[in-house]
């Protein structure tokens, strides 16, 4: 018998995973830089107050916060919508398309968005390290979600041995 899910639950795990994840990948090179919180204070603070000179940023609890808060919620959306695709795509391996077409508009989407709000601190966010975040986060929701709908992974498996004995 499947345990029951509900969508806006895994969801959160979906999007805390993914959260944590960009969050601990930015402390980590933030701090192996030697100013730990950087990156979530010039974010925020370029959200908030709309700083655009990168010499002002403070690290301060409302601007780490801010973008904490943002960042939590955008990644609890993105979580739920994850989750949806999953159950979907249990139901029909048809939907998996939609999944990578979700990532690759997700990624776009950002990067778009980063580069216009963002667009005077780009120079002191190495465009690497976000991508790196953002391939680390992919990758655990995606672990947490081909586990938590291992129907999926059963199907896609069954399509493989047919296609092997078909051929």
């Amino acid at each position: 018998m499947p345990r029951p899910r509900h969508i806006l639950w895994e969801g959160l795990i979906t999007g805390l995973i993914g959260a944590g994840a960009v969050a601990f990948w930015f402390l980590l090179v933030d701090t192996v830089a030697g100013h730990p919180l950087y990156t979530p204070a010039i974010l925020g603070s370029a959200a908030t107050i709309g700083l655009r000179d990168p010499e002002l940023v403070v690290i301060s609890i409302q601007s780490v916060g801010a973008y904490t808060a943002f960042h939590l919620l955008a990644f609890f959306a993105v979580g739920v919508v994850a989750s949806v695709l999953a159950h979907e795509a249990e139901k029909s391996l048809n939907i998996l398309w939609l999944v990578v077409e979700f990532f690759l508009i997700f990624e776009f989407a950002f990067y778009a968005t980063v580069g216009l709000v963002f667009a005077p601190l780009l120079a002191e966010l190495a465009w690497i390290n976000v991508a790196v975040g953002n391939l680390i986060a992919a990758a655990g929701m995606g672990y947490y979600l081909w586990h938590a709908h291992p129907d999926i992974g059963a199907q896609l498996t069954a399509l493989d041995q047919d296609g092997e004995s078909a051929g």
